[in-house]
């Protein structure tokens, strides 16, 4: 015959399966649960919004950065002279392989991904508030008195016998636990559900529950009717939260294009760091030939002392200019280092063929064609938009917190059953009780002043919107400024280039023939220097003026690597096959 197990025992089991599984919760468990649900409310929200999808919110630390798989350099270059070791047996890096280290391995990229997840999980427990929330708890005590006992009078004794008699005192301990559960819920309309089990919890564990004091059951639900009623006022809290989180998944869309944008820069600017080495370094070659060939006719009474003077400061100061470069080459390095989480130490060189791939492209459209886009696919113009609607709730919210309190309440109450072994509640031992609360708010000046707040707050909101779209607007303009400058600056170096080529050669012929004058020379190496650099300056404003506009305009597709793309124009991904 099965054996029949009590509800008292069974309290027991709650009891302690309760307990250890409180004692037994590690780290590690919260984690996964947290992560679970966190993950799951993102996955949600950025589904909402473009180019932020599955994967891109994880924080997850990921192994250290790897260049392991990427080839190495094994040439030297003399540019760089006491320094050309720092490019041996460096591992070289491309321009993809920058962004994909950037989006895993950079700190202030994974810094906010984190604070969207702890929004997420603010988020997480705002939502909890409006879901059955189960407590459990107790409470020991224990009470220590001394008693005083009068002699007990023997039969026959006689009166005296009995005064003579002394008190006794005795030591009383009373040993009191008490323990609950509670049930509490809030709907979105303001309802308001309590309910609450309370016993004898020394007594439930030992089995020797008794008395009608031991058990009690009591449920509780209220309504407010007026003030605080309805889905807008209870549930602002919840929809602020969740648009919040909205707002800033958005934003982050926009930091990514702003994060590609800013280390694809970098990853230009050392490139052409390294370039301006070279060319201070030609140069700096080129003026030593001078000041030998310079030397030797200034011996054959050939040359005054002035220009071979002159020619010499030159030479020096080219000198000093090629050390310089050489140190801003080694920073633009370091620099981009920290930028993709690489260790400083480590050995790289960035890939020379990017600067081959570089060109002058036209936007395509107009200039209003990408106002109008950008006015279109901007997220954080999405939120600007939005936060107008969430200043005309706040506003609805205050106006009704004008209004006067009602509120409802019903509670009911059941007592346990005084000759039961278990938690067994009497139904013949209840009572019931109705209540409306009122307040009619009479002193209305601080709701008059949260009113009005809002009423302002919502004309903030307005003004905020517009000036958000006019910037938008100024900044596609001044893009396109930029791009067209860059392009026509392009075109000046080239040009510039060239003549200064021309120029040098024929300083050099009218110094062979000693007619030129030393400064002449030295500016004309000067201004070659100079344009070359300013071609390749020009070359890179222009791509990453590009770029710009692009981001600007919210067309800008950055992939899960970091890889980007003008998704108006369908082009390849950047380190992608063509």
């Amino acid at each position: 015959m099965p054996r029949k197990i009590s509800l008292l025992q069974v309290s027991r089991l709650c009891v302690s399966a309760a307990i250890l599984l409180l004692v037994s919760c590690t780290g590690k468990l919260h984690k996964k649960w947290a992560d679970r649900e966190v993950y799951g409310i993102l996955g949600k929200k950025s589904s909402r919004v473009p180019n932020v999808g599955k994967g891109l919110l994880s924080i997850e630390p990921g192994p250290p950065a790897s260049l392991d798989a990427m080839a190495k350099n094994f040439k030297t270059v003399d540019f760089l002279g006491d320094h050309a070791d720092l490019e041996k047996n460096a591992r070289v890096i491309t321009l993809a392989d920058t962004l994909k280290l950037g989006v895993n391995h950079n700190r202030s990229y994974q810094g906010e991904k984190e604070l969207i997840y702890l929004e997420a999980m603010e988020l997480s427990l705002t939502r909890h508030q409006f879901t059955p929330i189960i407590g459990a708890g107790a409470r020991g005590e224990q009470l220590n008195e001394q008693v005083e006992v009068p002699p007990s009078a023997e039969i026959g004794s006689s009166p005296k016998q009995i005064e003579s008699g002394v008190n006794d005192f005795i030591r009383k301990t009373t040993n009191t636990a008490t323990g609950g559960i509670s049930l509490a819920s809030l709907s979105r309309t303001g309802t308001r559900l309590a309910a609450d089990l309370s016993t004898d919890f020394m007594k439930l564990v030992t089995g020797g529950l008794r008395g009608v004091s031991d058990s009690r059951l009591a449920v509780t639900l209220s309504q407010p009717f007026l003030r605080g009623a309805g889905r807008s006022a209870t549930s602002e809290i919840l929809t602020l939260g969740e648009r919040n989180l909205l707002y800033s998944i958005r934003n982050f869309a926009q930091y990514r294009k702003t994060f590609a944008v800013d280390l694809t820069t970098q990853y230009y600017t050392a490139l052409q760091s390294r370039d301006t080495a070279k060319n201070a370094f030609l140069a700096y070659q080129a003026f030593k030939s001078t000041v030998l060939r310079e030397t030797g006719l200034a011996e054959a009474n050939k040359r005054g002392p002035s220009g071979l003077g002159q020619i010499q400061n030159a030479e020096l100061n080219y000198h000093r200019r090629w050390l310089s470069a050489i140190r801003a080459y080694e920073q633009a390095l370091d620099t981009l280092k920290i930028q993709i989480g690489v260790p400083v130490e480590t050995r790289i060189i960035l890939d020379q063929h990017e600067l081959d791939k570089l060109e002058i492209s036209d936007p395509h459209g107009t200039l209003e064609e990408a106002i109008a886009a950008a006015l279109m696919t901007r997220p954080d113009l999405w939120s600007d938009r939005d936060r107008v609607e969430d200043a005309d709730r706040f506003m609805k919210v205050a106006r009704q917190e004008l209004l006067p309190t009602l509120d409802g309440s019903l509670t009911y109450n059941v007592k346990g059953d005084p000759g039961s072994d278990g938690i067994v509640l009497d139904g013949k031992r209840r009572n019931w009780s109705a209540a409306f609360d009122v307040d009619l708010h009479l002193d209305q000046k601080p709701g008059r002043n949260n009113l009005r707040a809002a009423q302002i707050a919502q004309q903030k909101a307005l003004r905020s919107r517009e000036l958000a779209e006019e910037n938008v607007r100024s900044q596609i303009r001044s893009d396109w400024r930029d791009l067209d400058l860059a392009k026509k600056q392009h075109e000046l170096a080239i040009e510039g280039v060239t003549l200064s080529e021309r120029r040098l050669k024929l300083e050099e012929a009218f110094n062979l023939e000693g007619r030129g004058t030393a400064r002449d020379l030295i500016e004309a190496q000067q201004s070659i220097i100079d344009s070359r650099d300013q071609l390749t300056a020009a070359l890179i404003s222009h791509s990453t003026a590009r770029l710009k506009l692009w981001r600007d305009m919210g067309v800008l597709f950055i992939r899960k690597d970091g890889d980007w793309a003008d998704v108006l124009n369908k082009e390849t991904p950047r380190g992608q096959p063509q």
